[in-house]
């Protein structure tokens, strides 16, 4: 009997479909938890090269924006390189570094757009009478080139990634209900856990009974 229970277990095609069902729910378990740990995992290196960064600079006081920045696209003028809803990060880059063809998030000086927060193309690049880089910037989807140059202290960063429809699960977590299902999913991953842990134990136990 002992030998069967090894067979069940290290091979799904002898197991009862409650076995199966078990064997592929701990399975999912353990794949979703790796996921989660792997995704903070990031999150957390994120943090410390962010918060690095911006304790460095406080200290020995520079004045950079900061070495990351995360941002939500809300319109439809780089479809369909970034859409609507789409989350892009950006890196802190020095202004002799980008280059035509980079994709860049800046405050817009437009007369029709000032102030705001804008991700284009840089498709020119030239040098003020000041001597500091300036920028002519295009968004993919528009026919026309944006009217005022970016100046080199106005860009906040070089896109280095986009994470597809992040933009809707931020506008979720925003809501009362998605704040309150973010602190109960958490819950649910610890007592999923705890209950396959549970049954594990057991399941050892009755092998060695058995």
């Amino acid at each position: 009997m002992v030998v069967q229970a090894v067979k069940n277990k290290d091979n799904p095609e002898f197991m009862t479909s409650y076995e199966k069902i078990k064997y592929l729910g701990h399975f999912a378990v353990k794949a979703f938890l790796i996921a989660v740990f792997v995704f903070f995992f990031l999150l957390l290196i994120f943090f410390v090269c962010y918060f690095g960064d911006l304790l460095y600079n406080t200290k020995v006081g520079n004045n950079k924006l900061p070495l990351f920045g995360a941002y939500v696209i809300v319109s439809p003028s780089m479809v369909p390189t970034i859409k609507i809803n789409d989350a892009i990060v950006v890196k802190r880059v020095k202004d002799n570094n980008l280059e035509i063809g980079d994709i860049i998030t800046f405050s817009s000086s437009d007369p029709n757009y000032t102030g705001l927060t804008v991700t284009h193309r840089i498709v020119g690049k030239q040098i003020s009478q000041t001597g500091d880089y300036v920028y002519r910037t295009k968004g993919d989807n528009n026919y026309l080139e944006d009217s005022a140059l970016v100046k080199g202290n106005d860009v906040y960063g070089k896109v280095i990634f986009k994470i597809p429809k992040l933009g809707y699960i931020q506008k979720f977590l925003s809501t009362p209900f998605g704040f309150v299902f973010s602190i109960i999913i958490p819950i649910l991953i610890a007592v999923v856990c705890n209950i396959g842990r549970v049954m594990i134990s057991s399941q050892k136990e009755e092998l060695e009974i058995i």
